[in-house]
């Protein structure tokens, strides 16, 4: 997990990307980053809080497979 710090520029609001995030998002400038909101990922857990949250996702999906599979 990268953690980055929101500093006020101005009137607005930024975080800026160290060079590992940069990296890790394979980000360049003029690049546009789509940002989801707290509890709008699948059930409303959090990933970061949750660290099973994203195993049981892909278990739902992988039954649903099956089960439409097996139909």
């Amino acid at each position: 997990m990268i953690a980055l710090k929101v500093e006020k520029l101005g009137d607005r609001l930024a975080v800026v990307l160290n060079e590992e995030a940069q990296a890790a998002l394979r980000l360049k400038e003029g690049d546009t980053v789509h940002l989801e909101a707290p509890g709008a990922g699948a059930g409303g857990a959090f990933w970061m809080d949750d660290p099973h949250a994203r195993g049981r996702a892909f278990l739902r999906r992988y039954n649903r497979s099956l089960a439409q599979l097996a139909s």
